[in-house]
C-alpha cells in the first residue's frame, strides 16, 4: 500500500518583536510500508561529468570573489546519482560538484526528471561547494552586481542531472545496505574553525550499497563537515577540491560510485594553520592552499570512512518515509535585494510577499553602492527534506536536507551568547541533532538550494560593537539571508521530523 498524505501547514515564528507568519506550501508525507516479504530494497548508481568548456569563452569561479577567471582542468566536476527503491517508491539523491544550485534550478532538474522516471519517484539535489567550480550562483562574476553565470552552462547542466539521477534509476538492482558513523579525534582537527564559539560537526558517516548478486559495491556514501576550499583563492583550476580525493580512495579500495555530500560546513574551514597536515614523503607540514595538502586531505577522509565501515552495521531497509516541506525565509541581506533587482541570480532566485511571487523593485541610495534598484519582496522559497529508511517500522538511518551551510552549534548544539550580539536575548534555535531518532544521521547541507550561512540569531553580529568586544566584524553574516533564517528552517524540520 502507498499512502499519500498532502496538507497545508502554518508556522508561527517569533521575528524581531513581533510575530508573522512564515507561509508553508504543501507538506507531502509519503510513506511505502512493506507490501511483502518479498519486496526487495534496491539501489542503483550513476555518474556523470559536468565539466564546462573552458574554449572561447571566460569561465568565472565561484567562492572567493570576482574576476576569478578559470585556466585549466586540474580534475574534473562531477553529477553522481544514487537511487532507492522500495516496491514502487523511489528516492533518488545526487551529489554536484558545483558551488551551489538555487531552489528554481532544482525545480527545473525536477520536471525533467520526472519525465523519463515512474510517478512517485522523488529527487534531491545538493551540492558539495566547491569553491573551484563554475560560478552557477551569479555571485562571482567580473564586478559587483554583474553575474558570472553561464545561462547555457546552467541549462545544460539541469538537464544532465536530471538525466544522470534517471540513469541511476534504472541502474537499480536488489541490494543490501550497511551502515557507519566515525568521531576519530582526528576528524575534528581536519576542521578550522575561527569564529566564536569554537563549536565543530566532526562526525563522519558512511553507507554502503552492496549488489546482492555479486556482493561488489554499487556506491559508498560519505557525509562530511568541512568547506571544499582547500586551494584556496589562488588556485585558478578547476577541481573538485579534497572531494575528488575522497571518491578516488573510496573507489579505488572498494569499486561502485563513490558520493560525497557535504554537511554543516557554515564557518568550518580547511584553510590556515589549524589545519596542518604532514606528508610522509617529504616528512614536512603540506603547504597551506597546495594540491598535496588537498590529495592528503581527502585521501585521509577517505581512509576513515573505510575505516568506519570496518565495522558497519548491516540493516534490512522494508521502506521510506519521505518528508517535504516548502518554507519561506524573511529575506534582509540587502546585497541579496540588489543583486536580484540587477539580475545577477538570472531570475533563478525570485522573491516573495505572502506566499505570491513579487518582482518589485524600487530606486534606492545605499551606502558603498550608491542609487541602485532594489528588490522589495518579503521572502525567498526554499525546501527542506526528511527522509527515514525503516526496518520492520522502526527508523534505521535519516536523511535531512539544509538548504544552505549551517553553523554546527545549530546541529549538534552550544550556541552561545556574547557581548556584542546584535539580539542578545534570541530564543535558542532547536538543536538539529536532538530531534533526530537514530544512529546514522546524514545531514546534506546545500540541499535543494543555497540560501547561504544559517547563523543563531542569538550570535548575529552585523552592528559593532562586535562579538566578544573583538575589534573587526566576524565573518559571516555577509553571506547570510538574515538572522530569521535558523530558525525558520530548523522549525519546519522539527515539524517534519515529529510528524507520526
Amino acid at each position: 500500500m502507498i499512502l499519500q498524505e498532502s496538507c497545508g501547514l502554518d508556522v508561527y515564528i517569533d521575528v524581531g518583536a513581533c510575530v508573522r507568519r512564515s507561509v508553508a506550501i504543501t507538506l507531502f508525507l509519503i510513506t511505502i510500508a512493506p507490501l511483502l516479504a518479498a519486496a526487495e530494497f534496491r539501489a542503483g548508481a550513476a555518474q556523470s561529468v559536468i565539466t564546462p568548456e573552458l574554449n572561447g569563452h571566460a569561465v568565472y569561479l565561484a567562492g572567493f570573489g570576482h574576476n576569478r577567471i578559470a585556466t585549466g582542468v586540474h580534475d574534473d566536476l562531477y553529477a553522481r546519482c544514487l537511487a532507492l527503491g522500495i516496491a514502487r517508491q523511489t528516492l533518488v539523491v545526487c551529489s554536484v560538484d558545483l558551488i551551489g544550485l538555487f531552489y528554481d534550478d532544482v525545480l527545473t532538474i525536477r520536471r525533467a526528471f520526472q519525465q523519463t522516471t515512474p510517478a512517485g519517484s522523488v529527487l534531491i539535489v545538493a551540492s558539495t561547494h566547491t569553491h573551484a567550480g563554475p560560478d552557477t550562483l551569479g555571485l562571482y562574476g567580473p564586478k559587483p552586481l554583474e553575474s558570472g553565470i553561464d545561462r547555457k552552462y546552467l541549462d545544460w547542466v539541469d538537464l544532465h542531472i536530471a538525466t544522470t539521477a534517471a540513469d541511476a534509476v534504472r541502474a537499480m538492482q536488489p541490494a543490501r545496505l550497511d551502515l557507519a558513523r566515525d568521531d576519530h579525534p582526528l576528524l575534528a582537527m581536519l576542521q578550522g574553525v575561527d569564529r566564536p564559539p569554537i563549536v565543530k560537526d566532526p562526525f563522519l558517516y558512511v553507507m554502503r550499497l552492496v549488489a546482492r548478486s555479486t556482493g561488489q559495491t554499487i556506491a559508498t556514501v560519505v557525509n562530511w563537515s568541512d568547506h571544499p576550499e582547500v586551494l584556496g583563492r589562488k588556485n585558478t583550476e578547476i577541481t573538485a577540491d579534497y572531494p575528488h580525493w575522497v571518491r578516488a580512495y573510496l573507489e579505488k579500495q572498494m569499486g561502485g560510485t563513490a558520493l560525497f555530500f557535504s554537511g554543516s560546513i557554515g564557518k568550518v574551514s580547511p584553510l590556515g594553520d589549524q589545519v596542518a597536515l604532514l606528508d610522509p614523503e617529504t616528512g614536512k607540514i603540506a603547504e597551506d592552499g597546495s594540491w598535496r595538502k588537498a590529495e592528503l586531505f581527502g585521501s585521509k577522509i577517505g581512509r576513515l570512512a573505510e575505516r568506519a565501515l570496518k565495522s558497519a552495521e548491516a540493516v534490512n531497509v522494508d521502506s521510506l518515509s519521505i518528508r517535504t516541506d516548502t518554507v519561506f525565509v524573511p529575506m534582509y541581506n540587502p546585497n541579496f535585494r540588489v543583486a536580484e533587482a540587477a539580475g545577477v541570480f538570472a531570475g533563478r532566485k525570485p522573491f516573495y510577499t505572502n506566499g505570491n511571487p513579487d518582482p518589485a523593485a524600487e530606486t534606492r541610495d545605499l551606502p558603498e553602492l550608491g542609487r541602485v534598484k532594489y528588490a522589495t519582496g518579503h521572502d525567498i522559497e526554499t525546501e527542506v527534506d526528511y527522509v527515514q529508511l525503516r526496518s520492520d517500522g522502526v527508523p534505521v538511518a535519516e536523511i535531512v536536507t539544509v538548504p544552505g551551510e549551517i553553523y554546527p552549534e545549530l546541529v549538534n548544539g552550544g550556541v552561545a551568547r556574547y557581548a556584542g550580539a546584535d539580539y542578545p536575548e534570541a530564543p535558542i534555535e532547536p538543536v538539529l541533532r536532538e530531534q533526530l531518532k537514530t544512529k546514522y544521521q546524514f545531514i546534506f547541507g546545500l540541499g535543494n538550494d543555497e540560501i547561504g550561512y544559517l547563523i543563531p540569531k542569538a550570535e548575529w553580529d552585523e552592528k559593532p560593537s562586535w562579538l566578544k568586544n573583538a575589534a573587526e566584524p566576524w565573518y559571516g553574516e555577509v553571506n547570510s539571508v538574515g538572522p530569521d533564517a535558523a530558525v525558520v528552517v530548523l522549525r519546519a524540520l522539527v515539524a517534519l521530523i515529529s510528524r507520526q
